[in-house]
């Protein structure tokens, strides 16, 4: 048994554990990328204790990652106190200066390490499998049959353990539980997902987690307006929400959107020029929007690994649901470049936002001149839903009436339900659009000619 502890103790690194401390101490938010890494993968007693009072730490939404949060979290737990006492930890203060050293400040580097932990306690923990089944070679009382089921059974359950997260299951195994989850996911008038502000868009759609909604339209044409509506009525419902923008700071859009708030201008909450009573509406409001689980993020430069990362702590600190991206775009000068950067941003937004955290999430991309976003395909391909919204021209206003309003939805790419012919000119959704509040209403809608 002290050959085998000898080769365990060989199937470690001390320094890798002690980096990915030192890293987290640093850039905590690198713990949000690295589920798989568990605290008992660290040889190192102390460092594993460290590891799981930064993880806890994170997901109660502290960022100040010192040796006093982590003994205090150290001291909350009575197993993990214990642990400390038997193992005669020496105190935090003294190993974190010592981990600082060695910290690597990019994600790549940290999951290195991470990736090099996670092999080592695998093998560790295959050492001591195969030195288990090897020992029940020499009882006589065993047989054959025996013997190879545990033999399976003991490195079927080392595998599931590193290599699979969850166990595999057939359908008919799970699907009462599904069943159940698709009835509570309906709302008492049979809504399903997180409903639209726009009654009439819930008819074709709803805004379901792990799905992707894209506002296609051209240039300063109302799309942040139109995901700002639907912001502030999700705040209204009791939605937590986040809005990513890399296009508007966040002193512009809180002025944006006190006036849909509101319904005062624009204008006049910029220069001050309101009522006694104007003025305690804004209060009101003011007051209100501090109550509400809402985070808006200005970052022109949002790289995917930062908002993997705070979208995931979001989802720990105020229950995030729904998101919104403003917006889909790429600065490369080179059209193939452009598609592909675009169509991986989508990717991303689908699959790993929506898909992997299990958020809504609303987006927008602009329309070229000609009215198409750069490789739809890409953009398409991704997407759950696609709305192209518009201004209505002189003809299509004098057309329908001006109680069908000024701008106009078309839903051309559904995976949730019904869609539009992209070529029938007549199908369409009316909205009133008002750029001095901020607000959009549905309209009357027009009359179509029946073909039958």
């Amino acid at each position: 048994m002290n050959d085998i502890n000898t080769k365990i103790e060989e199937l470690s690194d001390i320094q890798s554990e002690s980096g990915i401390i030192g890293t987290l101490i640093y850039h905590p938010e690198f713990v949000l990328h690295t589920d798989y890494l568990k605290p008992n993968y660290f040889y190192g007693v102390e460092n594993g204790c460290c590891y799981w009072a930064i993880q806890e730490l994170y997901r109660e939404g502290i960022t100040n990652i010192d040796a006093y949060n982590i003994s205090n979290k150290l001291q909350s737990h009575p197993g993990v106190s214990k642990t400390i006492e038997k193992y005669n930890m020496p105190a935090v203060q003294d190993f974190i200066e010592l981990y600082k050293e060695i910290a690597r400040h990019s994600l790549e580097e940290y999951k290195m390490l991470a990736d090099n932990i996670v092999t080592l306690a695998f093998k560790r923990d295959l050492v001591k499998t195969l030195d288990k089944v090897s020992r029940s070679c020499f009882k006589n009382d065993i047989d054959l049959d025996t013997l190879s089921n545990n033999v399976y059974d003991e490195l079927d359950n080392l595998t599931q353990k590193y290599i699979s997260s969850t166990e595999i299951h057939t359908l008919g195994t799970e699907i009462d539980s599904i069943w159940e989850e698709i009835c509570n996911r309906r709302s008492d008038n049979g809504v399903y997902g997180i409903p639209s502000k726009f009654n009439i868009f819930n008819d074709y759609f709803t805004y379901e987690t792990g799905e992707l909604v894209v506002v296609q339209a051209k240039y300063k044409r109302g799309k942040s307006v139109l995901l700002m509506n639907e912001v502030v009525h999700k705040l209204r419902n009791g939605v937590p929400t986040l809005v990513i923008d890399t296009e508007m700071q966040t002193r512009l859009y809180t002025e944006r959107l006190i006036s849909h708030i509101t319904g005062i201008e624009i204008k006049r909450i910029k220069n001050g020029q309101y009522s006694k009573e104007e003025a305690q509406t804004i209060a009101s409001c003011i007051a209100w929007l501090k109550e509400q689980p809402f985070v808006h993020i200005y970052d022109p430069q949002m790289t995917n690994e930062k908002m993997y990362s705070i979208c995931k702590m979001l989802k720990y600190k105020i229950g995030l649901t729904f998101v919104v991206f403003d917006y889909i775009k790429s600065n490369e000068t080179s059209t193939s470049d452009n598609y592909n950067i675009l169509g991986a941003k989508c990717d991303f937004l689908k699959n790993k936002i929506a898909g992997e955290l299990d958020l809504a999430v609303l987006s927008a991309c602009q329309l070229n001149r000609m009215g198409e976003v750069a490789d739809s395909d890409k953009i398409n391909r991704y997407l759950s839903v696609g709305i192209k919204w518009d201004y209505k021209n002189q003809e299509m206003i004098a057309k329908d009436g001006m109680e069908c309003g000024n701008t106009f939805a078309k839903i051309y790419v559904n995976r949730l339900g019904q869609q539009m012919q992209e070529d029938d000119e007549d199908e369409y959704i009316d909205f009133v659009f008002n750029g001095d509040t901020m607000t959009i209403v549905e309209a009357e809608q027009h009359e179509t000619d029946s073909k039958f």
